[in-house]
Order: structure tokens, then C-alpha cells, then sequence
């Protein structure tokens, strides 16, 4: 291939500045990393690209992006630092250009992908506040594949933008998280609890399968905080929470909604299958220490189709559960109290 003209560099470098406002426009973490593929393409056409972000603890770099050929086989796959080409870039934190023929590609070959096929391979670190936090990775695959030494130099200056672009997106998805998170138990809040209460509801209707909501709030849990502090109590919510976490199935929802109160949302699943589920997280409650709980649950749509509607009715049957005695979970009418 000859030489890269300079007119072509200098225009790479004008679609770079172009680039800049779509990508960092982006407001996803996704929406951004496509927007990056997306941008570097027509500037420095590629077959393949993928992005890692660098775990320094566990000594990886974790795929969190990738297109082109052997898309599976890539996000399958965390390159260690000490032990792969994708890993000696970044702690080197430069640039590293690999024709076909280099004997790194023979050495280093990702899992599940042909080692006959020929590749040129472009690694630039990404760097954002002086720190780097991953590696830009860009391949051309084919017959007689290369890139010439300014297209690795466009690459490393589009880095630049990428890393900017990267960083400010998972922060703010960072921020987001902890917008919908509860501080001290990790679970999701109150916020996230309505706004998946809401889309659940919105599936009843859609596609008429029941949801079904548990709430749960810890009994004389204010003796506790009166008799042996608020880090006491601090502890019950957090194991509690932890029970709950490892208690639900994988695709219920559990929340702090707030104070001592939690919330189990239960898609899929009708008032017997509610009724199976509660008893069952009661029951580990009850085995993982001395924490007791009062529940109630309502099922949507018998008991309601809004968010309002269906935390009232399982709060008034988490109210009877305490009236009766506490320690126990109250259901639909025709159920009895575990």
C-alpha cells in the first residue's frame, strides 16, 4: 500500500474535530462506543474494533464493546495485562502497531478465532484525567491486510476523543446507578422500585401476565435502634438486604423503599407463586438470624393495575400481618398467614 498522502492526514485530523460533538453528544455508554466505531470508520476504515476497560485488581481488560468479525468470540474474552498484546499496551501506555507476520499475533491469538487469518492490529490506550482506563483496539482482517504508520498516528489521536468520550459517559452512568441505589444496602431505591413497579404494570396490560408485589418491613426494628444504636440497625437493614439478595429469583426486584421498609417485585408470577416465593424469603430470613419481618402481597391485575393501587393493597395486608402478631406474611383473602 503507498504512503498515506498528507492531505489525508490533515483531513483525518479536520474529520476528527467533526467527530468530536456527535461523540461526546452521546449520552449511553453504548450510544457513545457506537457513536466512536461509527465516527473512526470513514477516517480509518477497519473490518474489526473493540474497546476494554481495564480491571487493575483482577488484572484484565474487560471487552465492553466490540464489531466486526468474531464479535462472540471477543466479548467472551478478558486479555490479562501481564499476557497478551491488548495488556502490554496498556501498561505501557503507548501506541502498538502490529503488521501480519509479527510475531506477537502468532503468540498471543484470541480463543475460538482462525490462526490462519491474516491481521493487522492497532492497540492505542485510552487515557482520561492522565489515567489510563482502557485500550482502543483496531484490526483490519483479510487478504493481505495492513495499516500504514499515519493511520496509526490519525488512530492515536482519535484516542483522545475516545477516552474523553468514554470517560464522561460512564460517569454518567455511574451517576445514574447511584441516583436509582440505596446507599447502605446496595439494593435498588425507592425511585428505581417506581419506575420498575411502573414498567411491569405496563407488560400486565401489554401482554396480560400477572406481577406480584411483596413488601416487607422489620418488626420493632425502632427497639433496636433505641436499645443498641443506629449502627445496629444499620447492620439488620444491610442483612436483610443481603438475605433478600440471594433469596429472590433472578428475575425479581428487590428494594429498600425506604426507613425499615423493603419491596420484592415479582414478575411473572400469580398469587401461588407470590405466595411460594414470600414464604420462602421469610423463612431464610427467619433461618439467617434474628431478624423478623410482617409482609403483605398484592397481585396485579386481581388487586390493581397502577403503582398506588397495588402498594395499598400489599401495605394494608402488611399492616394486618403486624396486627395479627408479627412475624408473619398476609395474602390475598382466600390465602392464610405463613
Amino acid at each position: 500500500m503507498s504512503a498515506v498522502p498528507a492531505t489525508r492526514v490533515a483531513r483525518g485530523l479536520e474529520e476528527i474535530i467533526d467527530a468530536a460533538a456527535g461523540v461526546l453528544a452521546a449520552q449511553s455508554l453504548q450510544a457513545t462506543l457506537k457513536a466512536m466505531a461509527s465516527a473512526l470508520h470513514p477516517i480509518v476504515p477497519f473490518t474489526s474494533l473493540a474497546v476494554y476497560e481495564a480491571d487493575l485488581d483482577a488484572r484484565e481488560l474487560h471487552p465492553v464493546f466490540a464489531i466486526g468479525r468474531h464479535v462472540q468470540e471477543t466479548l467472551a474474552f478478558s486479555p490479562p495485562l501481564d499476557a497478551s498484546i491488548t495488556g502490554k499496551a496498556f501498561l505501557r501506555g503507548r501506541l502498538v502497531h502490529l503488521e501480519p507476520g509479527h510475531p506477537w499475533l502468532g503468540s498471543y491469538q484470541l480463543p475460538g478465532t482462525p490462526a490462519d487469518e491474516e491481521e493487522a492490529l492497532i492497540v492505542a490506550p485510552l487515557v482520561a484525567a492522565g489515567a489510563p482506563i482502557g485500550t482502543l483496539n483496531v484490526w483490519r482482517e483479510g487478504f493481505e491486510p495492513s495499516f500504514e504508520r499515519e493511520e496509526g498516528q490519525l488512530i492515536r489521536r482519535f484516542t483522545t476523543l475516545a477516552a474523553m468520550a468514554y470517560d464522561n459517559a460512564r460517569r454518567r452512568e455511574q451517576l445514574s446507578q447511584l441516583a436509582l441505589t440505596d446507599d447502605l444496602t446496595g439494593l435498588p431505591n425507592r425511585r428505581h422500585f417506581q419506575e420498575r413497579l411502573s414498567a411491569e404494570l405496563a407488560r400486565v396490560s401489554r401482554e396480560a401476565v400477572p406481577v406480584s408485589l411483596l413488601l416487607l418491613d422489620v418488626d420493632d426494628f425502632k427497639s433496636v435502634n433505641d436499645s443498641l444504636g443506629h449502627a445496629a440497625g444499620d447492620g439488620v437493614l444491610s442483612e436483610l438486604a443481603g438475605v433478600l439478595r440471594d433469596g429472590v429469583r433472578t428475575a425479581d426486584v428487590a428494594c429498600r423503599t425506604g426507613g425499615e421498609e423493603f419491596a420484592v417485585i415479582l414478575p411473572n408470577a400469580d398469587e401461588d407463586e407470590a405466595q411460594h416465593c414470600a414464604e420462602r424469603l421469610l423463612e431464610r430470613i427467619r433461618i439467617a438470624g434474628d431478624i423478623r419481618v410482617s409482609a403483605g402481597i398484592a397481585t396485579s391485575p386481581t388487586d390493581g393495575r397502577s403503582v398506588e393501587a397495588l402498594f395499598q393493597i400489599a401495605d394494608d395486608r402488611l399492616l394486618d400481618a403486624k396486627a395479627a402478631g408479627k412475624d408473619r406474611l398476609v395474602g390475598p383473602p382466600h390465602e392464610h398467614a405463613a
